[in-house]
């Protein structure tokens, strides 16, 4: 058996069914390129089951996905997932892979930043339009399309949910003083450092922040906080629910 756990966004978001499967697990595998895990959460998990988890690369799940998977044959496994543990569409290959192998498997969900997010902006979730990531720029690695995801949902009056790359060696993701710049840099005037956008710092945290503010503003915001992860949304045209929503998030400056 393969089971398929997803792990929150926090350590405290793991579900009776999925302590459940831990204990029943005879290997424990994570990833934590989609997404961050605390050294405390793997050493919850760790206690809970009795097992060490083991660290595993992007490419054991896509490369080596055969091997990987190959694994679960004749015993129980668990992978774990920051978030949910289908929310990555890479992660479906597993499903396949296993199917393939005849290997059954049960997934176990869990809150994702998704719809976390999503719920504590305020806006509706029925008018957002694809998810956007900002990446690490380098020489050799300026991509803009995602510049063009926020242009085409703002032209369709859709909101986006704006995703920070993720440094997995840093244990976090890409900060605001380097996400906004790069957004600004690759914008086009899609958006400007005038507009308004909610920057959303450790959701699903007790430590997590929200600031409905200008770009301008924001980079500055986030360095006032000890922020391990961070996103934007950037509104379309807003409802007067949303409105009022959205300005309880407002800050003094805007």
């Amino acid at each position: 058996m393969l089971y398929m756990i997803g792990l929150g966004l926090d350590i405290d978001d793991l579900t009776l069914k999925a302590v459940e499967r831990l204990k029943k697990a005879d290997k424990i595998l994570y990833e934590e390129y989609t997404a961050s895990i605390t050294p405390d959460y793997i050493h919850k998990i760790a206690t809970i089951s009795g097992k060490e988890p083991i660290k595993i690369q992007r490419a054991d799940l896509e490369d080596h996905i055969k091997k990987t998977v190959s694994m679960a044959k004749g015993s129980n496994m668990a992978i774990l997932f920051p978030g949910d543990a289908l929310v990555a569409t890479t992660h479906h290959i597993i499903l396949e892979e296993a199917a393939s192998q005849g290997i059954e498997i049960e997934i176990i969900h869990a809150p994702s930043i998704f719809t976390a997010a999503i719920g504590e902006s305020g806006l509706d979730i029925y008018k957002f339009g694809p998810t956007a990531t900002i990446p690490r720029i380098s020489e050799r690695y300026k991509p803009t399309s995602f510049v063009d995801v926020i242009r085409k949902n703002l032209g369709n009056g859709q909101h986006t949910l704006v995703l920070f790359d993720v440094t997995p060696e840093k244990g976090s993701s890409i900060g605001a003083e380097e996400a906004i710049p790069t957004l600004l840099n690759a914008g086009s005037n899609t958006v400007t450092e005038e507009t308004m956008a909610i920057f959303m710092a450790d959701i699903g945290r007790k430590e997590q922040f929200i600031a409905y503010a200008k770009l301008k503003e924001i980079a500055a915001l986030s360095k006032n906080h000890g922020i391990r992860s961070a996103c934007l949304i950037i509104p379309s045209n807003m409802s007067f629910a949303e409105k009022r929503a959205v300005e309880m998030h407002s800050t003094s400056s805007t």
